[in-house]
C-alpha cells in the first residue's frame, strides 16, 4: 500500500494518534536507550509514566517471577532506587543487556504512554531509523511522528530526530504535512553532522554540561541497529516488543 501522508506532532499535545501509526522520538535520550536495549537483544520493555510508578512496576513483575531492572531518570539523572540511568551508551558497552527492563523517563515514556490507542506505536531514534520506517511501511497507515518535548512543549532536538523521519518518508513517497514540512527543513540544515546540531540544542546543551557529552554524540548516530519497538498491550500492562532483524549483541 502507497504511503499517504506524513505529518509531526511537535510536543505530545499537540498528537492525535487516531488511526495513524506513530513514531515517538525522544533522541535525548528514552527512545534511543531503548533502541540499543531492543537491537541489542531486550525482549520486552515496560513503559512508566513516572519515577513511582516504574518502581512499583519492577516490583509487581519480580512478584510473578519476572526479573526486571528499572532503568530512566528524572531530571536527566537516574532516580534513587533504578538499576540504571538513561544513558544509551552505557547500554552500548554492556556485556549483555538485560533481557526484561522496566523504563521511566521524563518526557519519553509519557509521550510513548499517550499514543497507546494509537493502531501502530513504535519508538523511534536515528540509532534505528531504517527499521522503524521499514515496519512504518509496512503498516500501511498514515504517520504521525510524536515529538517527546521538553517541559510539555516543542524541544528542538526532537524536531531534528522527527525531520530525519519525516525526509526518509517522504523519500519513499509520503506526503507531508506543514508541521512535517518544518521538521524536514530543520533536519536539511543539520544533516551533515546531526550529533553536532543535537549538542546545540537547549537539551542537549544541558546533557554535556552534565557530563553526558558522549551520549550525545551517540545519540546522532544512524542506523546502528536493526530492529524497532512496537507497543502492545499485555495482561493490562503496555509492553514494547522488538520487531525486526535479528538483534546485534
Amino acid at each position: 500500500m502507497p504511503l499517504r501522508h506524513v505529518d509531526v506532532a511537535l510536543a505530545p499535545s499537540f498528537a492525535e494518534p487516531a488511526g495513524r501509526t506513530c513514531l515517538i522520538v525522544d533522541v535525548l535520550r528514552a527512545t534511543s536507550a531503548i533502541a540499543v536495549l531492543l537491537g541489542r537483544g531486550a525482549r520486552a520493555i515496560y513503559p512508566a509514566a513516572t519515577v513511582e510508578a516504574g518502581l512499583a512496576l519492577r516490583e509487581e513483575l519480580r512478584a510473578e517471577g519476572i526479573e526486571a531492572v528499572l532503568c530512566g531518570e528524572r531530571d536527566a539523572l537516574p532516580p534513587p532506587g533504578f538499576d540504571f540511568g538513561n544513558s544509551p551508551g552505557v547500554f552500548a558497552a554492556l556485556d549483555r543487556v538485560p533481557e526484561v527492563a522496566v523504563v521511566a523517563t521524563t518526557n519519553g515514556t509519557p509521550a510513548l504512554l499517550a499514543c497507546a490507542e494509537a493502531p501502530l506505536a513504535m519508538t523511534a531514534a536515528p540509532l534505528q531509523a531504517s527499521a522503524v520506517v521499514r515496519a512504518a511501511i509496512e503498516a500501511g497507515r498514515d504517520i504521525l511522528v510524536v515529538c517527546s518535548g521538553l517541559r510539555r512543549e516543542p524541544a528542538e532536538d526532537d524536531t531534528l530526530a522527527a525531520g530525519l523521519f519525516v525526509e526518509r518518508l517522504v523519500r519513499l513517497g509520503a506526503s507531508p504535512g506543514a508541521a512535517a514540512l518544518f521538521a524536514l527543513e530543520r533536519y536539511e540544515a543539520a544533516r551533515d553532522d546531526l550529533a553536532a546540531a543535537l549538542a546545540q540544542t537547549e537539551h542537549g546543551r544541558r546533557l554535556v554540561g552534565l557530563g553526558f557529552a558522549d551520549d550525545v554524540a551517540f545519540c546522532g548516530a544512524l542506523d546502528r541497529y536493526g530492529v524497532a519497538g512496537a507497543l502492545s498491550v499485555e495482561g493490562g500492562r503496555p509492553v514494547l516488543r522488538p520487531v525486526g532483524a535479528a538483534p546485534t549483541r
